[in-house]
């Protein structure tokens, strides 16, 4: 038997898609990341604490992550295309409003707020759009479009180094506003994929169609037993002698049960028709069946929420570890990232060294981008390893920079922060995707960034609060470490978990096999 199903094109306008969202990251993604080079000197002159400079900056990367939940169900709603042009939007009000702040509460209401919020909004309709036009070369799709992004980290530094000897703050930021401004452009690219769905024949197997044919036998053998049940009962059934009353046929044309599940079937089939009873109703006779009378209950508010965001999905105990892990993760890695030229500072460096360290890193970063999804291939890992193998890398690279202030030795440390940050995006962007549905990739999407958000949001301040008590970064960049690590354990005690789960299951499969053979 041959059916024919429609699925993601996986090419043609797919690349174009792969452009659409390089471009939209290659701008937005860097004013996260330089934020701290074009601020450095005014949160300085300003009086602003290491605390508060935080959590101006740790309210941008989390307010548009909180919002996630809200991503998801306005990405059902209006799409990818209309989310990302509205992100686009906030995101260049929120730098324009950011150009002309002048205080504390100015900052957390423009970059903290406004701009976050479009930066949220924009990453969530790519991710949606990419992993909607892309099945089977997912992984190469995230690869080269992260890649592109990569040029962001690499020119953005220069370019603000630049603009910085011949502008003021105010003057480089409006530039960067008409940057962020071409977004635009990428956000009218993100078609809907229904426009480009193929179809694809599937040829059901021998082994298929017999095993269909069994069910189909197993399932006329329980009517069979209805209606042999039917017949030797005292009383007529007036109206409903022409077909089974547990809606089996209905069953058959909607879903396929499992063999097992067809053979438990036809025993409470036998066991209910024995304890049935027949009342009579106003001249007419029914049968009385108790599971099949129970009044159905209206869904509550709640449940209905639920359904609504797919809260469900915190009842799998699986993704719930993905999402923690994936929170602490995010959390340390764009902490450093966020600290990394107040750091840098610190150590003495000046504009130029630090734009010079950035644009290395972004070097290293933009070329393993490209390569990893080819290491994964050669590894033969799946994106949850191989992110595992990048959290240890950025680990032993984090701490290399507090072993010298040696300005050679931490360009050999921005080399090898950059290798590890260019797989890590490859392979974090593919591990919910991995594992969830297509169905519930917006919402499992939404609820990830709103758990980001809270972690960076609680967290954040308390680095700064820690940078302000001991005087440097140097606890900071341990402290976030041992986060990163934390993630390494829990998920290590998954994959424990779940391989004795699996030979204990493969010790009890022979018993319930013969069981089901009675």
């Amino acid at each position: 038997m041959v059916n024919t199903i429609k699925v993601p094109p996986d090419g043609g306008y797919a690349w174009v898609i792969v452009l659409a969202n390089a471009i939209s990251n290659l701008i937005i993604v860097p004013l996260i990341q330089t934020f701290g080079l074009i601020f450095k000197d005014t949160f300085a002159a300003m009086g602003l604490s290491a605390t508060q400079g935080s959590l101006i900056i740790n309210l941008n990367a989390a307010f548009g992550m909180i919002m996630g939940l809200f991503n998801g169900l306005l990405l059902k709603v209006f799409g990818y295309r209309k989310i990302a042009m509205t992100a686009s939007l906030l995101t260049t009000l929120g730098i324009i409003m950011t150009a002309y702040s002048s205080t504390f509460t100015h900052f957390m209401i423009s970059y903290g707020l406004i701009t976050s919020l479009g930066m949220g909004m924009n990453m969530s309709a790519y991710s949606l759009a990419l992993n909607s036009y892309f099945r089977k070369n997912r992984g190469k799709a995230v690869g080269y479009a992260m890649t592109i992004t990569g040029l962001g980290p690499i020119l953005m530094p220069q370019l603000i180094n630049v603009l910085m000897k011949m502008h003021a703050v105010q003057g480089v930021t409006l530039i960067l506003a008409g940057i962020a401004a071409h977004s635009f452009v990428a956000a009218s690219l993100l078609q809907p994929v229904k426009w480009h769905l193929k179809t694809e024949i599937v040829e059901e197997t021998k082994e298929e169609k017999k095993t269909e044919e069994t069910k189909i036998q197993l399932y006329r053998s329980v009517s069979q037993i209805e209606k042999k049940s039917l017949d030797n009962s005292n009383e007529s059934l007036d109206g409903l002698e022409n077909g089974p009353i547990y809606g089996l046929d209905s069953a058959l044309a909607g879903s396929v049960m499992s063999l097992h599940s067809v053979k438990r079937r036809a025993s409470v089939v036998s066991q209910n028709w024995k304890k049935a009873s027949i009342r009579s109703l106003n001249a007419r006779e029914i049968v009385y069946n108790p599971e099949m009378t129970k009044p159905i209950k209206k869904k509550t508010s709640w449940e209905r929420v639920s359904n609504f965001f797919d809260l469900d999905l915190f009842k799998d105990p699986i993704y719930v570890n993905i999402m923690i892990g994936l929170s602490l993760a995010v959390f340390a890695e764009i902490n450093f990232s966020l600290l990394t030229a107040f750091i840098l500072n610190e150590f003495g460096l000046t504009t130029d060294q630090i734009a010079t360290f950035m644009s290395i890193l972004g070097i290293a970063d933009i070329i393993f981008r490209f390569l990893a999804p080819y290491i994964g291939q050669f590894l033969n890992l799946t994106p949850r390893p191989m992110y595992v193998f990048t959290l240890f890398m950025l680990m032993v690279t984090r701490f290399s920079l507090l072993i010298s202030n040696n300005y050679f030795i931490l360009l050999g440390v921005a080399l090898g922060l950059g290798i590890a940050k260019g797989i890590r995006t490859v392979y974090m962007s593919l591990v919910i995707p991995t594992y969830v549905p297509i169905e519930k990739l917006a919402s499992a999407g939404g609820l990830q960034m709103m758990v980001n958000g809270f972690c960076i949001l609680i967290g954040g301040p308390i680095i700064g609060k820690i940078r302000d008590i001991t005087g440097s970064y140097t606890l900071c960049i341990v402290t976030l470490n041992c986060i990163t690590f934390s993630t390494i354990v829990i998920w290590t005690m998954e994959a424990v978990i779940r391989k004795i789960n699996a030979k204990k299951s493969l010790k009890t499969e022979p018993l319930e096999q013969s069981d089901t053979l009675l």
